[in-house]
């Protein structure tokens, strides 16, 4: 087996538990659950960008957080939306 093979086949796997762990979520706390779980998210990521920077330089900010970041929006419009369409529809 080639390298490329295992870490697409460890991506996948990470997916189909993010997916399972997402619809486990919805299930049990509808919307407004995962609209607070962006929140929560959104809150981490932001606390992350803002921690001060060690002695040492490094490259910038991770990458990754500018993605969970968009991810965490994407939460929160969907949840706290989904909330409401809910309720008002």
């Amino acid at each position: 087996m080639s390298g490329r093979y295992i870490v697409n086949l460890i991506a996948v796997i990470g997916w189909l538990i993010a997916a399972v762990f997402a619809y486990a979520f919805l299930t049990l706390f509808g919307y407004f659950g995962v609209g607070f779980y962006g929140l929560l998210l959104l809150f981490i990521c932001m606390q992350v960008e803002l921690e001060p920077d060690d002695p040492v330089p490094h490259h910038p900010r991770w990458l990754g957080v500018g993605f969970f970041k968009i991810l965490g929006v994407g939460l929160i419009v969907i949840g706290f939306g989904g909330f409401l369409h809910l309720q008002l529809g």
